[in-house]
């Protein structure tokens, strides 16, 4: 019995091990490719792109659930190039995570408006016959989406948003650049340096939502006297 016990802790330990030690080194390599655009841009070259347009991020159809597709840095070359698209408009893609095996992930906004595009953006249905697929709003498939997929393109389509309403200084006025990897803008004419920002969110209590509760309903009462007397009265 003691034996077996003791073959189960250290088949834990080695498990808890593995993973914590795969943790360290996906967000070491993530922090190497953030820091280094050289680093990042011979990721690209390995990696993988996950497409949208306006923010609605590329998904197909399989078995009543919405996959995500991903595209080699040379088929989505191939594909700017078939729209007479500069293969420039790359630079524009974000980091947004990796793989086990570090593999680095990209998004890029095919419907954005781009400084190094001939076209302001991409034509949708053109783009959606092309890919086989459909830009849907994420809102609306993100409960027939895995939870890989749902997570990523989350981050991914906060992060495009982020760039596209930061894309001028707010002290200088002047355009903003952002690194390869995406992590931060930096304003030329100042340097001064702008990051994206990240909130946690942690579902409440029912114990602080209940508070929440209590205390939205003294402020409606305190603000509109005749709502909460009136309801009392007649409860």
């Amino acid at each position: 019995m003691f034996l077996y016990c003791g073959i189960a802790c250290r088949r834990k330990f080695f498990w808890c091990y593995r993973l914590l030690s795969t943790y360290v080194t996906k967000t070491r390599y993530l922090f190497e490719l953030k820091e280094d655009d050289d680093a990042c841009k011979k990721a690209q070259q390995t990696g993988a792109f996950y497409l949208f347009h306006g923010l609605a991020p590329l998904l197909q159809t399989s078995a009543h659930q919405y996959l995500a597709p991903r595209h080699s840095l040379l088929e989505l070359e191939r594909l700017l190039g078939k729209f007479g698209q500069d293969a420039q408009r790359i630079e524009d893609s974000v980091l947004i995570g990796c793989s086990e095996q570090q593999e680095a992930w990209f998004a890029l906004d095919l419907g954005l408006d781009s400084s190094f595009s001939i076209r302001a953006s991409l034509h949708k249905p053109e783009m959606e016959t092309e890919l086989k697929g459909s830009f849907i709003e994420l809102r609306k498939a993100l409960f027939q989406l895995n939870a890989r997929d749902a997570s990523m393109l989350s981050t991914a389509q906060a992060l495009l948003r982020w760039h596209d309403a930061h894309q001028f200084c707010s002290r200088s006025g002047q355009p903003t650049k952002k690194n390869v990897a995406g992590s931060k803008r930096v304003c030329p004419s100042n340097n001064i340096i702008y990051y994206p920002q990240v909130k946690v969110w942690k579902r409440p209590s029912v114990e602080k939502l209940q508070k929440r509760w209590d205390w939205r309903w003294k402020a409606c009462s305190t603000v509109h006297p005749s709502t909460g007397p009136f309801l009392a009265a007649h409860s």
